[in-house]
Protein backbone atom coordinates (compact mmCIF):
# COMPACT_ATOMS: atom_id res chain seq x y z
CA UNK A 1 0.00 0.00 0.00
CA UNK A 2 1.32 3.45 -0.91
CA UNK A 3 2.89 5.50 1.84
CA UNK A 4 1.20 8.64 3.13
CA UNK A 5 2.34 11.90 1.55
CA UNK A 6 3.13 14.56 4.20
CA UNK A 7 1.97 17.95 2.90
CA UNK A 8 3.84 20.52 4.97
CA UNK A 9 2.36 24.01 5.14
CA UNK A 10 5.19 26.51 5.26
CA UNK A 11 3.42 29.82 4.75
CA UNK A 12 2.86 31.22 8.23
CA UNK A 13 4.09 34.71 9.07
CA UNK A 14 4.54 34.31 12.84
CA UNK A 15 4.09 37.99 13.70
CA UNK A 16 3.60 37.21 17.40
CA UNK A 17 7.22 36.07 17.53
CA UNK A 18 8.66 39.35 16.29
CA UNK A 19 11.51 40.45 16.33
CA UNK A 20 12.96 36.99 15.61
CA UNK A 21 10.16 36.09 13.19
CA UNK A 22 9.89 38.55 10.29
CA UNK A 23 8.13 38.63 6.94
CA UNK A 24 11.25 37.59 5.01
CA UNK A 25 12.22 34.87 7.51
CA UNK A 26 9.22 33.74 9.59
CA UNK A 27 9.29 31.62 12.71
CA UNK A 28 9.35 28.19 11.05
CA UNK A 29 12.86 28.93 9.77
CA UNK A 30 14.29 29.66 13.21
CA UNK A 31 15.67 27.31 15.89
CA UNK A 32 13.26 28.33 18.64
CA UNK A 33 13.23 24.93 20.34
CA UNK A 34 16.25 22.70 19.79
CA UNK A 35 19.23 22.96 17.45
CA UNK A 36 17.23 22.73 14.22
CA UNK A 37 14.60 25.12 12.93
CA UNK A 38 10.94 24.21 13.40
CA UNK A 39 10.70 23.57 9.66
CA UNK A 40 13.68 21.22 9.70
CA UNK A 41 12.29 19.37 12.70
CA UNK A 42 8.99 18.95 10.85
CA UNK A 43 10.69 17.55 7.73
CA UNK A 44 12.70 15.10 9.86
CA UNK A 45 9.56 13.99 11.70
CA UNK A 46 8.20 12.50 8.49
CA UNK A 47 11.33 10.62 7.46
CA UNK A 48 10.01 7.17 8.43
CA UNK A 49 8.74 4.19 6.47
CA UNK A 50 5.15 5.30 7.05
CA UNK A 51 5.58 8.38 4.88
CA UNK A 52 6.50 9.14 1.30
CA UNK A 53 8.59 12.05 0.06
CA UNK A 54 7.24 15.25 1.67
CA UNK A 55 5.52 17.93 -0.39
CA UNK A 56 6.30 21.37 1.04
CA UNK A 57 3.95 24.25 0.20
CA UNK A 58 5.94 27.47 0.37
CA UNK A 59 5.47 31.04 -0.76
CA UNK A 60 7.77 32.22 -3.52
CA UNK A 61 9.38 34.72 -1.12
CA UNK A 62 10.52 31.87 1.16
CA UNK A 63 11.47 29.29 -1.46
CA UNK A 64 15.21 29.99 -1.17
CA UNK A 65 15.09 29.59 2.60
CA UNK A 66 13.24 26.29 2.35
CA UNK A 67 15.72 24.95 -0.21
CA UNK A 68 18.66 25.98 1.96
CA UNK A 69 17.24 24.34 5.07
CA UNK A 70 16.34 21.16 3.21
CA UNK A 71 19.89 21.02 1.85
CA UNK A 72 21.33 21.38 5.35
CA UNK A 73 19.40 18.28 6.49
CA UNK A 74 20.85 16.02 3.78
CA UNK A 75 18.07 13.56 4.58
CA UNK A 76 16.52 12.84 1.19
CA UNK A 77 14.43 14.48 -1.51
CA UNK A 78 11.61 16.92 -0.88
CA UNK A 79 9.23 18.38 -3.46
CA UNK A 80 8.35 22.07 -3.32
CA UNK A 81 4.98 23.45 -4.37
CA UNK A 82 5.61 27.18 -4.74
CA UNK A 83 2.77 29.70 -4.38
CA UNK A 84 3.12 32.93 -6.38
CA UNK A 85 1.20 34.76 -3.63
CA UNK A 86 -0.36 34.04 -0.23
CA UNK A 87 -3.98 32.84 -0.51
CA UNK A 88 -4.54 31.09 2.86
CA UNK A 89 -4.79 27.36 3.52
CA UNK A 90 -7.75 26.25 1.38
CA UNK A 91 -6.18 27.21 -2.00
CA UNK A 92 -2.83 25.76 -0.91
CA UNK A 93 -4.37 22.41 0.10
CA UNK A 94 -6.51 22.38 -3.05
CA UNK A 95 -3.40 22.83 -5.21
CA UNK A 96 -1.55 20.06 -3.35
CA UNK A 97 -4.50 17.71 -3.80
CA UNK A 98 -4.76 18.50 -7.52
CA UNK A 99 -1.04 17.80 -7.94
CA UNK A 100 -1.18 14.50 -6.02
CA UNK A 101 -4.34 13.44 -7.86
CA UNK A 102 -2.45 13.60 -11.16
CA UNK A 103 -0.69 10.41 -10.09
CA UNK A 104 -3.27 8.84 -7.77
CA UNK A 105 -6.46 10.55 -6.55
CA UNK A 106 -6.81 7.94 -3.79
CA UNK A 107 -3.40 8.67 -2.30
CA UNK A 108 -3.48 9.71 1.36
CA UNK A 109 -2.34 13.22 2.26
CA UNK A 110 -1.37 14.26 5.77
CA UNK A 111 -1.52 18.06 5.98
CA UNK A 112 0.54 19.53 8.81
CA UNK A 113 1.89 22.98 9.74
CA UNK A 114 5.66 23.33 9.67
CA UNK A 115 5.93 25.39 12.86
CA UNK A 116 4.62 22.99 15.50
CA UNK A 117 6.61 21.01 18.05
CA UNK A 118 5.79 17.29 18.50
CA UNK A 119 8.11 15.76 21.06
CA UNK A 120 6.70 12.20 20.81
CA UNK A 121 6.78 11.75 17.04
CA UNK A 122 6.34 7.98 17.31
CA UNK A 123 3.10 8.40 19.28
CA UNK A 124 1.77 10.75 16.63
CA UNK A 125 2.80 8.44 13.78
CA UNK A 126 1.05 5.50 15.48
CA UNK A 127 -2.16 7.54 15.52
CA UNK A 128 -1.70 8.43 11.85
CA UNK A 129 -1.19 4.78 10.92
CA UNK A 130 -4.32 3.71 12.79
CA UNK A 131 -6.40 6.55 11.34
CA UNK A 132 -5.46 5.74 7.75
CA UNK A 133 -8.34 3.26 7.43
CA UNK A 134 -10.96 5.94 8.13
CA UNK A 135 -9.30 8.33 5.68
CA UNK A 136 -9.29 5.68 2.96
CA UNK A 137 -13.02 5.24 3.57
CA UNK A 138 -13.57 8.84 2.52
CA UNK A 139 -13.42 10.52 5.92
CA UNK A 140 -11.55 13.70 6.78
CA UNK A 141 -9.48 12.85 9.83
CA UNK A 142 -8.62 15.56 12.35
CA UNK A 143 -6.01 14.97 15.03
CA UNK A 144 -7.16 16.37 18.37
CA UNK A 145 -4.71 16.87 21.22
CA UNK A 146 -5.88 15.78 24.64
CA UNK A 147 -5.78 19.01 26.66
CA UNK A 148 -3.57 19.23 29.73
CA UNK A 149 -4.86 22.60 30.93
CA UNK A 150 -7.47 25.26 30.18
CA UNK A 151 -5.71 26.90 27.23
CA UNK A 152 -7.31 30.04 25.78
CA UNK A 153 -4.96 30.42 22.82
CA UNK A 154 -6.09 27.30 20.90
CA UNK A 155 -9.22 26.27 19.07
CA UNK A 156 -11.11 23.21 20.33
CA UNK A 157 -12.84 20.22 18.69
CA UNK A 158 -16.03 18.95 20.31
CA UNK A 159 -16.05 15.15 20.26
CA UNK A 160 -19.25 13.31 19.27
CA UNK A 161 -20.19 9.63 19.05
CA UNK A 162 -17.73 6.90 18.15
CA UNK A 163 -16.93 6.29 14.50
CA UNK A 164 -14.59 3.31 14.92
CA UNK A 165 -12.21 1.91 17.52
CA UNK A 166 -9.99 4.96 17.64
CA UNK A 167 -11.92 7.88 16.16
CA UNK A 168 -15.03 9.91 16.91
CA UNK A 169 -17.37 12.00 14.85
CA UNK A 170 -16.81 15.75 15.15
CA UNK A 171 -19.74 17.46 16.87
CA UNK A 172 -18.46 21.03 16.44
CA UNK A 173 -15.69 23.55 16.87
CA UNK A 174 -14.98 26.22 19.47
CA UNK A 175 -12.66 29.09 18.59
CA UNK A 176 -10.23 30.43 21.18
CA UNK A 177 -12.43 30.50 24.29
CA UNK A 178 -12.40 32.75 27.34
CA UNK A 179 -10.89 31.15 30.42
CA UNK A 180 -14.19 30.14 32.13
CA UNK A 181 -15.31 28.36 28.96
CA UNK A 182 -11.93 26.67 28.57
CA UNK A 183 -12.04 25.47 32.17
CA UNK A 184 -15.58 24.12 31.70
CA UNK A 185 -14.57 22.22 28.56
CA UNK A 186 -11.54 20.77 30.32
CA UNK A 187 -13.71 19.56 33.19
CA UNK A 188 -16.34 18.06 30.87
CA UNK A 189 -13.75 16.05 28.96
CA UNK A 190 -15.51 16.21 25.57
CA UNK A 191 -13.18 18.68 23.85
CA UNK A 192 -9.71 18.39 22.30
CA UNK A 193 -7.25 21.02 21.18
CA UNK A 194 -7.42 21.48 17.42
CA UNK A 195 -3.91 20.75 16.14
CA UNK A 196 -4.66 21.90 12.58
CA UNK A 197 -3.37 18.55 11.28
CA UNK A 198 -5.63 16.68 8.84
CA UNK A 199 -5.55 13.48 6.79
CA UNK A 200 -7.65 12.54 3.74
CA UNK A 201 -7.31 11.25 0.22
CA UNK A 202 -6.78 13.74 -2.58
CA UNK A 203 -10.12 12.65 -4.03
CA UNK A 204 -12.00 13.30 -0.77
CA UNK A 205 -10.74 16.82 -0.17
CA UNK A 206 -11.21 17.77 -3.82
CA UNK A 207 -14.83 16.58 -3.71
CA UNK A 208 -15.48 18.62 -0.58
CA UNK A 209 -13.83 21.71 -2.02
CA UNK A 210 -15.81 21.36 -5.23
CA UNK A 211 -18.99 21.24 -3.16
CA UNK A 212 -18.27 23.98 -0.63
CA UNK A 213 -15.63 26.18 -2.30
CA UNK A 214 -15.80 25.53 -6.06
CA UNK A 215 -13.96 28.75 -6.97
CA UNK A 216 -11.01 27.69 -4.84
CA UNK A 217 -10.82 24.26 -6.43
CA UNK A 218 -11.20 25.59 -9.98
CA UNK A 219 -8.36 28.11 -9.56
CA UNK A 220 -6.14 25.49 -7.96
CA UNK A 221 -6.70 23.04 -10.83
CA UNK A 222 -5.79 25.67 -13.41
CA UNK A 223 -2.73 26.77 -11.44
CA UNK A 224 -1.44 23.19 -11.26
CA UNK A 225 -2.17 22.32 -14.89
CA UNK A 226 -0.24 25.40 -16.09
CA UNK A 227 2.50 25.22 -13.44
CA UNK A 228 6.19 25.54 -14.26
CA UNK A 229 7.94 22.28 -13.32
CA UNK A 230 11.67 21.95 -12.84
CA UNK A 231 13.36 19.09 -10.98
CA UNK A 232 11.59 18.82 -7.61
CA UNK A 233 10.00 22.29 -7.77
CA UNK A 234 6.48 22.97 -9.03
CA UNK A 235 5.72 26.68 -9.37
CA UNK A 236 2.00 27.39 -9.51
CA UNK A 237 0.97 29.72 -12.30
CA UNK A 238 -0.64 33.14 -11.85
CA UNK A 239 -4.05 31.40 -11.99
CA UNK A 240 -3.47 30.77 -8.28
CA UNK A 241 -3.71 34.51 -7.63
CA UNK A 242 -7.41 34.40 -8.54
CA UNK A 243 -8.34 31.94 -5.79
CA UNK A 244 -10.37 33.35 -2.87
CA UNK A 245 -8.21 33.77 0.24
CA UNK A 246 -10.03 31.47 2.65
CA UNK A 247 -8.85 29.01 5.28
CA UNK A 248 -9.58 25.30 5.01
CA UNK A 249 -11.49 25.59 8.30
CA UNK A 250 -14.03 28.02 6.88
CA UNK A 251 -14.07 26.51 3.40
CA UNK A 252 -14.57 22.85 4.38
CA UNK A 253 -14.11 21.83 8.01
CA UNK A 254 -17.05 23.81 9.40
CA UNK A 255 -19.38 22.51 6.65
CA UNK A 256 -18.41 18.92 5.88
CA UNK A 257 -20.25 15.89 7.30
CA UNK A 258 -17.22 13.66 6.72
CA UNK A 259 -15.23 14.76 9.78
CA UNK A 260 -13.85 12.34 12.36
CA UNK A 261 -11.36 13.08 15.10
CA UNK A 262 -8.56 10.96 16.57
CA UNK A 263 -7.43 11.88 20.11
CA UNK A 264 -3.66 11.79 20.61
CA UNK A 265 -1.13 12.86 23.25
CA UNK A 266 2.22 13.38 21.48
CA UNK A 267 3.47 16.31 23.60
CA UNK A 268 2.30 18.74 20.92
CA UNK A 269 2.92 22.48 21.08
CA UNK A 270 1.89 25.31 18.81
CA UNK A 271 4.80 27.67 19.36
CA UNK A 272 2.89 30.75 18.27
CA UNK A 273 3.98 33.28 20.90
CA UNK A 274 6.77 34.04 23.34
CA UNK A 275 4.54 32.94 26.20
CA UNK A 276 4.08 29.57 24.46
CA UNK A 277 7.85 29.21 24.18
CA UNK A 278 8.18 30.03 27.87
CA UNK A 279 5.51 27.43 28.66
CA UNK A 280 7.24 24.77 26.53
CA UNK A 281 10.82 25.56 27.55
CA UNK A 282 13.11 23.99 30.12
CA UNK A 283 12.93 26.25 33.19
CA UNK A 284 15.49 26.99 35.86
CA UNK A 285 14.68 26.89 39.57
CA UNK A 286 13.14 30.38 39.35
CA UNK A 287 10.84 29.46 36.47
CA UNK A 288 12.90 31.22 33.79
CA UNK A 289 13.62 30.10 30.24
CA UNK A 290 16.83 31.60 28.85
CA UNK A 291 18.42 31.15 25.41
CA UNK A 292 21.68 32.57 24.14
CA UNK A 293 24.17 34.73 26.04
CA UNK A 294 22.18 35.84 29.09
CA UNK A 295 22.69 36.71 32.75
CA UNK A 296 19.66 36.70 35.04
CA UNK A 297 19.71 37.99 38.62
CA UNK A 298 16.61 38.02 40.85
CA UNK A 299 14.39 37.22 37.83
CA UNK A 300 11.38 34.91 38.01
CA UNK A 301 8.96 33.26 35.57
CA UNK A 302 10.39 35.07 32.53
CA UNK A 303 11.57 34.35 28.99
CA UNK A 304 14.91 35.87 27.93
CA UNK A 305 16.27 35.36 24.41
CA UNK A 306 19.76 36.65 23.64
CA UNK A 307 20.86 36.61 20.04
CA UNK A 308 23.51 39.15 19.04
CA UNK A 309 25.07 40.18 22.36
CA UNK A 310 24.97 39.68 26.11
CA UNK A 311 21.53 40.31 27.61
CA UNK A 312 21.47 41.04 31.37
CA UNK A 313 18.17 41.18 33.26
CA UNK A 314 17.68 42.02 36.94
CA UNK A 315 14.88 42.35 39.48
CA UNK A 316 11.78 41.58 37.38
CA UNK A 317 9.24 38.80 36.94
CA UNK A 318 6.85 37.55 34.28
CA UNK A 319 8.45 39.45 31.39
CA UNK A 320 9.72 38.66 27.90
CA UNK A 321 13.05 40.05 26.64
CA UNK A 322 14.09 39.21 23.07
CA UNK A 323 17.24 40.65 21.52
CA UNK A 324 18.23 40.67 17.84
CA UNK A 325 20.91 42.59 15.92
CA UNK A 326 18.61 45.52 15.13
CA UNK A 327 15.64 45.34 17.53
CA UNK A 328 14.82 44.50 21.16
CA UNK A 329 11.41 43.44 22.48
CA UNK A 330 10.44 43.92 26.14
CA UNK A 331 6.95 42.83 27.15
CA UNK A 332 5.05 41.44 30.10
CA UNK A 333 4.52 37.70 29.73
CA UNK A 334 0.76 38.28 29.94
CA UNK A 335 0.86 40.59 26.89
CA UNK A 336 3.05 38.34 24.74
CA UNK A 337 0.07 37.17 22.67
CA UNK A 338 -0.31 40.75 21.40
CA UNK A 339 3.20 41.21 20.00
CA UNK A 340 1.80 40.73 16.50
CA UNK A 341 0.24 44.18 16.79
CA UNK A 342 3.73 45.67 16.96
CA UNK A 343 4.77 43.83 13.82
CA UNK A 344 1.68 45.08 11.98
CA UNK A 345 2.37 48.64 13.10
CA UNK A 346 5.98 48.40 11.93
CA UNK A 347 4.84 47.10 8.54
CA UNK A 348 2.26 49.87 8.17
CA UNK A 349 4.95 52.51 8.70
CA UNK A 350 7.32 50.67 6.31
CA UNK A 351 9.96 50.05 8.97
CA UNK A 352 12.52 47.58 7.58
CA UNK A 353 12.55 45.75 10.92
CA UNK A 354 9.12 44.33 10.07
CA UNK A 355 10.44 42.51 7.03
CA UNK A 356 14.18 41.92 7.02
CA UNK A 357 16.81 40.84 9.49
CA UNK A 358 20.14 42.54 9.26
CA UNK A 359 21.54 39.19 8.07
CA UNK A 360 19.63 37.73 5.11
CA UNK A 361 20.05 34.10 4.09
CA UNK A 362 20.27 33.05 0.46
CA UNK A 363 20.69 29.57 -1.14
CA UNK A 364 24.36 30.36 -1.84
CA UNK A 365 25.12 31.83 1.61
CA UNK A 366 24.10 35.11 3.25
CA UNK A 367 24.58 38.87 3.30
CA UNK A 368 24.43 41.45 6.06
CA UNK A 369 23.79 45.13 5.58
CA UNK A 370 26.49 47.05 7.45
CA UNK A 371 25.50 50.55 6.39
CA UNK A 372 22.74 52.06 4.26
CA UNK A 373 22.66 55.70 3.24
CA UNK A 374 21.53 58.03 0.49
CA UNK A 375 22.77 56.46 -2.73
CA UNK A 376 24.99 53.79 -1.15
CA UNK A 377 24.91 50.50 0.75
CA UNK A 378 27.68 48.42 2.32
CA UNK A 379 27.23 44.66 2.69
CA UNK A 380 29.19 41.78 4.16
CA UNK A 381 28.67 38.83 1.80
CA UNK A 382 29.41 35.21 2.75
CA UNK A 383 29.39 32.58 -0.01
CA UNK A 384 29.28 28.93 1.06
CA UNK A 385 31.77 26.41 -0.28
CA UNK A 386 30.71 25.69 -3.90
CA UNK A 387 28.16 28.51 -3.64
CA UNK A 388 27.49 30.40 -6.86
CA UNK A 389 25.49 33.57 -7.30
CA UNK A 390 23.39 33.98 -10.42
CA UNK A 391 24.77 35.48 -13.61
CA UNK A 392 23.09 38.89 -13.37
CA UNK A 393 23.13 42.61 -13.96
CA UNK A 394 21.55 45.73 -12.41
CA UNK A 395 19.74 48.66 -13.96
CA UNK A 396 20.35 51.20 -11.20
CA UNK A 397 23.56 50.46 -9.32
CA UNK A 398 27.26 49.75 -9.68
CA UNK A 399 29.18 47.56 -7.23
CA UNK A 400 32.68 47.33 -5.76
CA UNK A 401 33.80 43.96 -4.38
CA UNK A 402 36.75 43.45 -2.01
CA UNK A 403 37.64 39.91 -0.95
CA UNK A 404 38.36 39.60 2.77
CA UNK A 405 39.08 35.85 2.86
CA UNK A 406 38.65 32.86 0.59
CA UNK A 407 39.00 32.37 -3.12
CA UNK A 408 36.53 33.78 -5.65
CA UNK A 409 35.96 33.21 -9.32
CA UNK A 410 34.56 36.46 -10.71
CA UNK A 411 32.81 37.14 -14.00
CA UNK A 412 32.51 40.75 -15.20
CA UNK A 413 31.38 41.15 -18.80
CA UNK A 414 33.64 38.97 -20.97
CA UNK A 415 36.32 38.59 -18.28
CA UNK A 416 36.57 35.60 -15.90
CA UNK A 417 39.32 35.72 -13.26
CA UNK A 418 40.25 34.60 -9.74
CA UNK A 419 40.48 36.91 -6.71
CA UNK A 420 41.94 36.35 -3.26
CA UNK A 421 42.18 38.30 -0.02
CA UNK A 422 42.76 42.08 -0.35
CA UNK A 423 41.89 42.09 -4.07
CA UNK A 424 39.08 44.23 -5.46
CA UNK A 425 37.00 44.67 -8.61
CA UNK A 426 34.57 47.32 -9.89
CA UNK A 427 31.34 46.23 -11.63
CA UNK A 428 29.76 49.08 -13.64
CA UNK A 429 25.99 49.49 -13.77
CA UNK A 430 24.55 47.22 -16.48
CA UNK A 431 27.55 44.87 -16.71
CA UNK A 432 26.82 41.16 -16.48
CA UNK A 433 28.61 39.62 -13.49
CA UNK A 434 28.81 36.57 -11.26
CA UNK A 435 30.55 35.53 -8.02
CA UNK A 436 31.56 31.95 -7.16
CA UNK A 437 33.36 30.35 -4.22
CA UNK A 438 35.98 27.97 -5.64
CA UNK A 439 37.92 27.55 -2.40
CA UNK A 440 37.73 25.07 0.48
CA UNK A 441 36.44 27.64 3.00
CA UNK A 442 33.70 30.24 3.13
CA UNK A 443 34.25 33.25 0.90
CA UNK A 444 33.93 36.61 2.68
CA UNK A 445 33.83 39.93 0.87
CA UNK A 446 32.69 43.50 1.32
CA UNK A 447 30.35 44.88 -1.32
CA UNK A 448 29.81 48.63 -1.76
CA UNK A 449 26.78 49.53 -3.88
CA UNK A 450 26.30 52.99 -5.39
CA UNK A 451 23.24 54.08 -7.32
CA UNK A 452 19.85 55.74 -7.43
CA UNK A 453 18.01 52.56 -6.33
CA UNK A 454 19.47 49.75 -4.21
CA UNK A 455 16.54 47.37 -3.77
CA UNK A 456 16.95 43.61 -4.06
CA UNK A 457 14.44 43.57 -6.92
CA UNK A 458 16.98 45.35 -9.15
CA UNK A 459 18.51 42.00 -10.12
CA UNK A 460 18.09 40.63 -13.64
CA UNK A 461 19.14 36.96 -13.60
CA UNK A 462 20.41 35.34 -16.80
CA UNK A 463 21.58 32.00 -15.35
CA UNK A 464 20.99 30.51 -11.91
CA UNK A 465 21.80 27.10 -10.45
CA UNK A 466 19.09 27.52 -7.80
CA UNK A 467 16.26 27.65 -10.36
CA UNK A 468 15.27 31.24 -9.59
CA UNK A 469 14.59 32.17 -13.23
CA UNK A 470 10.99 31.44 -14.18
CA UNK A 471 8.91 32.16 -17.24
CA UNK A 472 5.27 31.13 -16.89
Amino acid sequence: MDNIIPVLMCGGSGTRLWPVSRASEPKQFHALSGERSLFQQTVQRFRTELYAEPLVIVNNNHRDLALREIGELQSGPVRLLVEPCVRSTAPAIAAAAALIAEEDPDRLMLVAPSDHLIEKAEVFSDAVSQAAHAARQGQIVLFGIRPTHAETGFGYIEVGESFDDISFKVAGFVEKPKRPAAEAMLAAGRHLWNSGIFMFTARTIMMELEQYAPDVMACARRAVSSAHRSNDTIRLSAEFDMAPAISIDYAVMERSDRLVCVPVSPNWRDLGSWSALWDAGSKDTDGNVARGDTILHDVRNSYVHGNSRLVAVMGVEKIVVVDTADAVLISSLDQAQNVGRLAIELASTKRPEANLHRKVRRPWGSYECLRLGEGFQVKHIIVDVAGRLSLQYHHHRSEHWTVVSGTARVTVGDRIFVMGANESVYIPKGDVHRLENIGDDELHLIEVQCGTYLGEDDIVRLEDQYDRIVTI
